[in-house]
């Protein structure tokens, strides 16, 4: 929590905007079950977990368990796969 708000801090204080609407938590932490919603209570921003793969359908020989599990840690990745698309 510490770190999350001295990114906020550091935002507010450098950026021309002055509040965020919500945040996005992603990489290997992100995975703690129930962390956004402690984010938005001890912060008071709204709060969701990444997932990368909202808008991606996926073949039935995927496990789409264990990958909506390690979504979260995989959003760079699934960045740079997409930019080939554009």
């Amino acid at each position: 929590m510490q770190q999350i708000g001295r990114v906020l801090h550091f935002f507010y204080s450098t950026a021309t905007c002055d509040r965020v609407d919500r945040i996005i938590l992603a990489g290997g932490a992100a995975g703690i079950r129930g962390i956004d919603r402690l984010v938005e209570e001890h912060l008071g921003t709204a709060a969701a977990v990444a997932d990368p793969f909202t808008r991606i359908s996926l073949v039935p020989e995927v496990k789409s368990s264990a990958l909506w599990r390690d979504a979260p840690t995989m959003t760079i990745a699934v960045g740079l796969a997409l930019r080939g698309f554009e």
